[in-house]
């Protein structure tokens, strides 16, 4: 397995923000847990088991008790167990939750401005383009924005999703104008909202874990996801319209509470920063995989899987999100377009 290694936030801890004189946290959980001579972490993700986002918690999990000699350990709940997204936010700025896979799209209303540009619609050409970003300059940028901005979590490490496709509940879509006035799902973004707004469609807000009840109601027309979460978390059985859109390629980002940081010693910090090298490469190693997997099984289920027409109509609609979203970051957007 080839090896690589990415200058990560951790690897510059000089930029995080010391440890707050105050702060508040859940009794029966101490920031970070212990039991006897062990650290337990908690890890949130709204993903089920056998994601991709899951499965690579799992590995970062093992990579931690290898790395620490059982001395850390941590525990994941998938599914939504610990809250939906924004519970999860607040959680982990009060120390309630140690770890959190979060959405680049969703991470601003946490306070982070510049995490808004890795949800720029039809940012990244493809998955090449984006780890090159992710593990470049701006991508460094933009995870040192999460402590700088006053969060009050540090960002560890990203992960490769794929991209965010349209799925409907009883109609294909082709072209973009036949998105007009169509209600479809968006997660707790702001950028997500006014994409589907640009495009003609109507957002409709609302929780993951109601997303297939939602669907399934007829409450909303339609949704996106990637295609490896619309398929473990069986949207597909309620929505069997995939439309490749790749409207979006957020990457997600492995968040840690700002307070469990500041808990830990240098010695923990090491054992995380080589953890995080560790899970984005299994991460990398694994995605287009899953993907590939998550497709044959759609067609095993007669889900159509529709190429849209008119990609550049698609990318025309949404300009005036970049006008709105890219201001004072003008210079970063236009080094992560002419990246290679």
């Amino acid at each position: 397995m080839k090896k690589w290694k990415l200058p990560l936030l951790l690897l510059a801890a000089a930029g995080i923000v010391a440890l707050l004189a105050i702060y508040v946290c859940r009794t029966d959980y101490p920031s970070p847990a212990r039991r006897a001579d062990k650290i337990i972490l908690r890890y949130g993700d709204v993903n089920p088991e056998g994601n991709i986002t899951t499965r690579t918690a799992r590995y970062f999990a093992e990579q931690v008790r290898e790395l620490s000699g059982g001395h850390m350990e941590i525990e994941v709940y998938a599914s939504g167990v610990m809250g939906d997204e924004m519970q999860s936010y607040q959680q982990i700025q009060m120390g309630a939750l140690d770890l959190y896979r979060a959405n680049g799209g969703s991470l601003s209303k946490a306070g982070s401005h510049a995490t808004n540009i890795l949800a720029l619609p039809f940012l990244f050409r493809d998955r090449d383009h984006l780890w090159n970003v992710l593990l470049g300059d701006a991508g460094r940028e933009i995870l040192a924005d999460l402590a700088e901005s006053g969060t009050q979590m540090v960002g560890l490490f990203y992960l490769d999703e794929g991209q965010r496709n349209l799925f409907m509940v009883n109609r294909p879509i082709h072209r973009v104008e036949e998105l007009s006035g169509l209600r479809i799902r968006a997660m707790v973004s702001d950028i997500l909202e006014d994409t589907f707004q640009a495009l003609g469609a109507i957002p409709v807000e609302s929780t993951y874990a109601e997303l297939y009840n939602t669907l399934e109601s007829g409450a909303v027309d339609g949704a996106d996801n990637p295609v490896a979460s619309y398929t473990s978390n069986k949207f597909y059985q309620v929505a069997p319209y995939y439309i490749r859109t790749g409207h979006m390629y957020p990457p997600s980002i492995v968040v840690m509470s700002e307070i469990t940081w500041n808990h830990l010693s240098e010695a923990d910090h090491a054992v995380l920063q080589e953890a995080a090298v560790r899970a984005m490469e299994f991460n990398r190693n694994e995605i287009s995989m899953a993907e590939e997997k998550a497709y044959a099984f759609l067609r095993s289920q007669h889900v159509d899987i529709i190429e849209p027409e008119d990609p550049e109509a698609w990318k025309a609609a949404v300009e005036p999100v970049y006008a709105k979203y890219s201001s004072g970051l003008e210079e970063l957007v236009e080094r992560i377009r002419e990246m290679k």
